[in-house]
């Protein structure tokens, strides 16, 4: 399991800080697994500006409400809250093949677009060690 500051690191490493306008979310078959998520970057707060207006898509961990959350270190997207999203702010990556990943589960469900981060991650939300 990760620590919270390996979820703000992850975040704070993260290539992409973005919101998106969902389009369309498709879950899976299973209980719990992985969703896609489509839509269209609505802002960027770190990354290239030219993505704005861009489609894009990315993958989230996606579980059923009421089902057992098994020990790990996935922050679950509850799967009937996912699908009637509007937009999401999250962390990004892109990885080799060029694909959007989520960094360490650092998305968050918004119920509309704001014009600054709602999850704003800095280097103040490290715990002293």
């Amino acid at each position: 399991m990760l620590s919270p500051d390996d979820y703000t690191q992850a975040a704070l490493d993260a290539q992409y800080h973005l919101q998106v306008e969902i389009d369309r979310v498709v879950l899976p078959s299973a209980v719990r697994g992985e969703a896609l998520v489509e839509g269209r970057v609505a802002r960027v707060f770190r990354g290239e500006p030219t993505l704005r207006d861009s489609p894009i898509a990315f993958k989230v961990n996606s579980i059923r409400k009421g089902a057992s959350i098994p020990p790990s270190g996935i922050r679950w997207q509850i799967a009937e809250e996912l699908e009637r999203a509007v937009a999401m702010e999250a962390y990004l990556n892109r990885s080799d093949s060029g694909e959007y990943v989520v960094a360490s589960s650092q998305c968050f469900l918004l119920d509309a677009v704001t014009d600054t981060p709602t999850r704003l991650i800095t280097q103040k939300d490290l715990r002293l060690r």
